[in-house]
């Protein structure tokens, strides 16, 4: 008999989006939500498998509020950008068997297929092989991480990427920029950040706020970021391109170790030993 599943937040659009792939997988599936009847807390005491698909600033908090509603047998599991809070919670408010997971895509994909998945271990082999094979069977690429490593990359796969995205929105802003007038003269490279630029502008904000505030690696890339700008900036003020130079060939020979190796095409969290 396949297990029941509870998806607390099942009506956002990555609940949706879930509940429709377990549903397709002939999974029965309960939804909760604030609000609805049967309480949240009732529908994650009637399932095997819980999954948690609040706002990342509330994650923490409902999973300690539904943790002693959950059956111990059962798996707690979450879909939340961020890794090591949300471990840490799951593990310290639910004594059964804890996976961590993060969805590398959004809800305007059509299918699992091709899809990168983070998986991290909490407690529990038995439900950690269900879940992967579930997904893996759906067509996802599985990412097997630590909570810790898991953040640490992604401070800079998200966390400074769309810090950059913001310091570039929040400058054409400033500078109260003729955006119809640049299209005009736009360049292949001006396009595709620009894009970038106004897709994020127009995304989930609470989401991509919380993503900077809540993730400590944050603090270390953002630093490191304004550095390497008030460097430039200064170079640039001095006239010094020889510097400007320098730190362009250094940065070559930096990207240079990635062409023609292994790494090159995989994605940051390892596959190995991912059984």
């Amino acid at each position: 008999m396949k297990p029941a599943i509870a998806i607390i937040g099942g009506l956002g659009e990555m609940g949706r989006w879930f509940s429709r792939f377990f549903r397709e997988q002939g999974f029965t599936v309960l939804i909760g939500e604030p609000g609805l009847t049967p309480t949240c807390a009732e529908v994650a005491a009637q399932a095997d498998v819980v999954v948690i698909s609040v706002p990342l600033h509330l994650t923490e908090a409902v999973i300690a509020e539904l943790a002693p509603h959950i059956r111990p047998e059962a798996l707690l599991t979450d879909l939340t950008s961020l890794k090591q809070g949300p471990m840490q919670a799951m593990l310290r408010h639910f004594a059964g068997a804890v996976v961590g997971t993060h969805p590398l895509f959004g809800p305007g994909e059509a299918t699992l297929a091709g899809q990168n998945v983070v998986l991290c271990r909490g407690r529990g082999e038995d439900w950690f092989t269900w879940l992967h094979d579930l997904l893996a069977a759906g067509g996802a690429k599985i990412q097997i991480t630590t909570p810790e490593e898991h953040d640490r990359l992604m401070s800079l796969v998200q966390g400074l990427t769309h810090f950059t995205l913001i310091s570039l929105g929040t400058t054409f802003r400033r500078l109260q920029a003729d955006i119809q007038a640049m299209e005009t003269l736009a360049t292949p490279t001006f396009r595709a950040v620009y894009d970038q630029v106004h897709h994020l502008v127009n995304q989930n904000f609470p989401l991509y706020a919380h993503i900077q505030l809540l993730n400590p690696q944050n603090r270390l890339t953002h630093a490191a970021f304004a550095e390497a700008v008030e460097q430039l900036r200064q170079i640039v003020l001095a006239g010094d391109a020889a510097a400007l130079m320098q730190i362009l060939e250094e940065n070559q020979r930096y990207f240079e170790q990635w062409q023609n190796s292994d790494q090159v095409g995989q994605e940051p969290c390892s596959t190995k030993n991912n059984r």
